[in-house]
């Protein structure tokens, strides 16, 4: 059996002294992808429904395209996991996750 490839700890929100909001490490890399996935579709579904508001639909719309773009680098990062990884998704109805993965 192959290792299983995990992540690492990473703080991204430092407050003082100390990291206040941190990645976990020691997670499967499908299972930290698929969770970046989830809330990216639902930023992005969010914006679309935003840009149809004429009051901000400039600035979603330019919010939409990066958020956009950042699903796409994610969906190309779970691509790359190795499928032979233990648990990793099986590509069901997501051309990257399995079922549940929006398209875009």
């Amino acid at each position: 059996m192959r290792p299983q490839a995990e992540t690492l700890s990473s703080p991204f929100a430092t407050y003082g002294l100390h990291d206040v909001l941190e990645a976990s490490g020691d997670i499967p890399v499908h299972e930290s992808l698929g969770a970046a996935t989830d809330r990216l579709e639902a930023v992005v579904a969010g914006l679309r429904e935003l840009m149809q508001e004429p009051v901000v639909t400039h600035h979603a719309t330019l919010v939409f395209y990066a958020a956009e773009s950042a699903l796409a680098l994610v969906y190309a990062a779970h691509a790359g996991v190795d499928p032979q990884l233990e648990g990793a998704p099986q590509n069901a109805a997501s051309p990257v996750r399995g079922a549940g993965g929006a398209a875009c």
